[in-house]
């Protein structure tokens, strides 16, 4: 029996993506896949685990660098990001990375988990003038201060269900 391969690219600016990650890749390992790291391997399996950060409501960078040399491969995503993920914001983040992910390969889906902005982000952003696009209103200072929770126990093992669910269809 061949083990089921698949290669993990985590970008995480603040530890929060790799934590999901990290939950994600310790089930899997345990259910028997063998899982590479796309820093590490020569070649990327032709099923691929995106793990992004939101930046401007799609992948970060880094993630868009690494997306911009696959092709033909099988691409399941878990983002975090500062707002909710479910809701307008979420269904927008999902909307752009499926849209970008399917370009040149086949998109699985999109999990997105809200993940911690640091304090001192919310301060400043609590200090732009009320008519500049990043000030904080109550429900944004509401949100940010919600997302310090976050990603936490529950929202790990959502990811663990959502990769699950997604990669039984190609086993």
């Amino acid at each position: 029996m061949t083990r089921k391969q698949l290669t993990m690219v985590v970008s995480s600016l603040t530890g929060n993506t790799r934590a999901i990650a990290n939950g994600v890749r310790a089930a899997l390992e345990s259910d028997g896949w063998e899982i590479q790291d796309f820093e590490k391997c020569g070649k990327p399996a032709d099923l691929i685990a995106l793990c992004f950060w939101c930046r401007k409501s799609t992948l970060d960078d880094a993630s868009r660098a690494v997306l911009s040399e696959l092709e033909s491969r099988q691409i399941i995503c878990f983002g975090t990001c500062g707002g909710y993920p479910d809701g307008g914001y979420g269904d927008r983040v999902r909307s752009n990375v499926t849209a970008e992910v399917s370009a040149r390969n086949t998109c699985l889906g999109v999990f997105l988990s809200q993940g911690k902005v640091p304090l001192q982000r919310i301060e400043k952003r609590k200090q732009l003038p009320l008519d500049h696009p990043h000030h904080l209103d109550e429900a944004g200072i509401a949100r940010l201060m919600e997302s310090l929770k976050h990603p936490n126990a529950d929202d790990i093992a959502r990811a663990v269900a959502f990769a699950r669910e997604k990669l039984a269809i190609v086993e």
